[in-house]
């Protein structure tokens, strides 16, 4: 059986993902309860929020598949690292953006 180059990456990766999209779901159902469809800056934030959403979850996809050249793992760790800190970045600006909408509302 040949050894899995990403086997010691999967792990912590796995881990900070699902505990990030865990919280960013959370900030997320706030978003949803609130009423402000009219306002632009609301929906930047759910702009930035979604997109973070989805990259973090493309990265955990990525990251659990099995399927992928192995040949080029470095290549393939390091695109599926790219989407997850980018899935990070823009929850963390939905949220700051969030933070500074409230703090001037």
């Amino acid at each position: 059986m040949e050894k899995d180059p990403l086997f010691n990456f999967r792990q912590p990766l796995v881990t900070a993902g699902g505990i990030i999209l865990g919280f960013v779901l959370n900030f997320a159902t706030s978003l949803v309860k609130r009423n402000n469809r009219s306002d632009i800056l609301a929906l930047l934030i759910l702009v930035f929020t979604l997109i973070g959403i989805s990259l973090l979850i493309i990265s955990l996809y990525r990251i659990l598949n099995r399927e992928y050249d192995r040949d080029n793992a470095k290549k393939y760790y390091r695109k599926t690292l790219n989407y997850f800190l980018t899935g990070v970045i823009l929850s963390f600006v939905g949220g700051v953006l969030k933070m500074l909408h409230t703090f001037l509302s």
